[in-house]
């Protein structure tokens, strides 16, 4: 499988109606004089997720939809319809537009948030790509046979399942383990996020199970159940945290109700890229807890080992090419008030070798991003406002 460069050796409308946004990008703006560039290149995306840049420079961005008419479960906020609208951006060079649409996506709330693609891969002329969900397999029933390729790792062409994350976590409950940190959470909860290529197979990070997930030859293996984190929530932040709004953001990315962000805070594992020494590295939401995420390095078959911690809400991860993992965070925190809006997220390079940390400059311009990927020739691409019908962004930073 030739796998992206990023391998290389409702809430956030209601944010933006409360000008949270409105200092947004503006096509070909720039920052200050020898800082990065950044830059929109394609806009009216529709929820974007995982980005995925070929050697060629060809750019993908999974677009994981608005959900549809039906069949729906659940009522009021609770309430999911079912549509395919799910689809697979590409540009290259001039060229720009949808080249896969028609792919499984759930909306949540009757909203503007949705599930569905939350990345990609090429293999031949055929694309791999990893569909979210939220769930078991019995509540995937409830949908319909349309949806049965939600929460799996399917080839387009014939829609061929290569690993059903669903059916796993429901069969296994990896992090059964774990003590709940929330009494009203289903046990049973399944939301695949990115997934990487390594040695064995490919490796999905599934942000409701808490796991690292292998698949190969049709069948999955558990490789890794991360733990919850230790730090404790300040009290002036706790409101904030444990708002509507952050748990929201929580059910559109880990697939369920958010827990009460005090000790412990579940891991939410959600970037993966195979690193040039050959090993694993899995970024994690945290809860959206302030320095709650952490990054683990994982060598196949072995226990994961922590890398870096401190971080806010990791988003997604890549790496430059140069020795560096880039760590993208959907936000630097919350403000006090249970209403205040999220905070705009943020870019980091950590040295592999040192550790590192540096922060890229994006002048608060990135709000929601979802997913960073690193083109050939350095340039970083990031899906931004990546919650909402047609608000979500493109944006290429360079240096």
């Amino acid at each position: 499988m030739s796998r992206s460069r990023k391998s290389w050796t409702g809430a956030a409308l209601a944010v933006a109606a409360a000008g949270c946004v409105t200092a947004g990008l503006v096509p070909g703006t720039a920052q200050a004089q020898g800082a990065p560039s950044l830059q929109v290149i394609a806009g009216k995306l529709n929820n974007p997720r995982g980005v995925t840049v070929l050697g060629d420079g060809t750019i993908l961005v999974a677009e994981s939809g608005t959900g549809g008419k039906g069949p729906c479960v659940g009522k009021g906020e609770a309430r999911q319809c079912f549509g395919a609208t799910g689809a697979i951006f590409r540009m290259k060079g001039a060229w720009k537009g949808r080249v896969v649409k028609g792919l499984p996506s759930i909306n949540e709330g009757g909203g503007s948030a949705a599930i569905g693609p939350v990345d990609v891969a090429v293999s031949g002329k055929d694309y791999y790509v990893l569909n979210g969900f939220g769930g078991s397999t019995a509540h995937r029933a409830r949908f319909g046979s349309n949806a049965r390729r939600m929460g799996t790792l399917y080839r387009v062409r014939g829609a061929a399942v290569q690993g059903d994350l669903v059916s796993h976590e429901t069969r296994l409950d990896p992090d059964w383990v774990l003590p709940r940190t929330d009494p009203g959470e289903p046990r049973i909860n399944a939301n695949p996020w990115r997934f990487a290529s390594a040695s064995g197979g490919q490796y999905v990070t599934d942000a409701g199970g808490n796991d690292l997930v292998r698949v190969s030859g049709g069948r999955t293996y558990t490789e890794a159940v991360f733990p919850h984190g230790r730090i404790a929530v300040p009290a002036s932040a706790r409101t904030a945290v444990n708002s509507a709004q952050a748990k929201r953001l929580l059910r559109v990315i880990a697939g369920a109700p958010a827990a009460s962000q005090t000790i412990p805070v579940q891991s939410v594992p959600t970037g993966v890229v195979r690193g040039p020494d050959g090993a694993l590295y899995v970024g994690e939401l945290g809860g959206f807890a302030p320095g709650a995420s952490r990054i683990w390095r994982i060598v196949p078959g072995r226990r994961p080992t922590l890398f870096a911690s401190g971080l806010t809400a990791v988003s997604d991860l890549a790496l430059d090419g140069r020795g560096n993992l880039v760590a993208l965070t959907m936000t630097t925190g919350f403000g006090p008030g249970p209403n205040d809006p999220p905070q705009p997220g943020a870019l980091y390079r950590i040295n592999l070798r040192t550790k590192k940390r540096t922060e890229i400059p994006t002048a608060g311009r990135l709000f929601f991003p979802t997913g960073v990927a690193v083109g050939p020739r350095g340039a970083v691409y990031v899906a931004n406002r990546g919650i909402g019908n047609g608000a979500g962004q493109l944006v290429r930073i360079t240096f």
